[in-house]
């Protein structure tokens, strides 16, 4: 399995989220664990968490047989001095560099249109997080929803929401720094087991709502820009519920009706078990389909 050697170059910060690095620090713990050569590029040169045994660098091997980028938009001048180096596989790019690129894959929708280079794959490709997934690798197999709303506000504020919530519904809310809630949480509680106990999760469109999809969670995506609301039309999921629309407070009374319905109808359980090997099998799916484009 190991006839590639691999590098990744990705970025996170407050313009680009968290969900880039996240699923490319897991695809790079599993070519770790794996036994696949692996070299991690953060682009602002932040390091891996403890766990993850991999080479940090911040510049390309040259035995890399491989480079694969996941920072969104790429310019034509990137993508030509990177192939001059390795074939380049493209991570939901939509700049001008992708149609340069070896190939490239489309996690999320790709509202744009495919290029002639896009790889159509047959099986389940999306990466998680890996903090979501080894939170999960350590949660018990099944986990009672007793949480009837999380909230991911990192794109706006929702005091408003925290208000309406008041003490009718428990929740918990977030903006990725700090914790707000209106019940007892255990000091060693990560937000991934939160999004497992939730019945509800309201979030923009991102990482998080496929978290949350995966844990059975009804959804309700409030999203800052056109763009993040045209990509949320195009989720499908029959086990969920979701709701999206562009996000602002005079709203609130209508998306307090909507979840009302979605607490309602709640899932009572989730099967860990079966998380984690749907986030497994995806892990397998990826790294085939990279070593598809470079043998053939």
């Amino acid at each position: 399995m190991n006839n590639m050697d691999i590098t990744i170059i990705t970025d996170s910060g407050p313009h680009i989220g968290q969900g880039h690095w996240q699923r490319m620090l897991l695809f790079a713990w599993y070519c770790s664990h794996n036994g696949i050569p692996v070299t991690l590029m953060h682009k602002h040169g932040i390091a891996a968490p403890d766990g993850v045994s991999v080479r940090l660098s911040d510049s390309i091997p040259q035995n890399t047989s491989c480079i694969l980028r996941d920072m969104r938009d790429s310019s034509k001048e990137e993508i030509e001095y990177l192939r001059a180096i390795a074939p380049v596989i493209v991570i939901d790019d939509c700049g001008e560099g992708r149609q340069y690129s070896t190939a490239a894959i489309d996690l999320l929708p790709n509202i744009y249109g495919n290029t002639a280079n896009t790889f159509e794959s047959t099986v389940p490709l999306f990466l998680y997080g890996y903090n979501f997934y080894q939170s999960l690798s350590n949660a018990p197999g099944t986990i009672a929803k007793d949480i009837d709303c999380f909230i991911y506000a990192s794109t706006f504020d929702a005091a408003l929401l925290c208000e309406a919530l008041g003490t009718h519904y428990s929740f918990v809310c977030t903006d990725g720094r700090t914790f707000t809630t209106n019940i007892a949480l255990s000091s060693s509680m990560h937000y991934s087991n939160i999004i497992a106990q939730s019945k509800v999760v309201i979030s923009h469109f991102g990482i998080s709502i496929y978290e949350a999809m995966l844990c059975g969670c009804h959804c309700i995506i409030l999203n800052p820009t056109a763009y993040h609301d045209e990509l949320s039309h195009t989720l499908q999921n029959t086990n969920v519920l979701v709701h999206h629309e562009l996000y602002n407070h005079a709203s609130v009374p209508q998306i307090m009706e909507i979840f009302k319905n979605f607490v309602e109808q709640a899932h009572t359980h989730v099967d860990t078990a079966h998380c984690i090997r749907t986030i497994q099998t995806n892990l397998k799916n990826f790294y085939d389909a990279l070593r598809l484009i470079i043998t053939s």
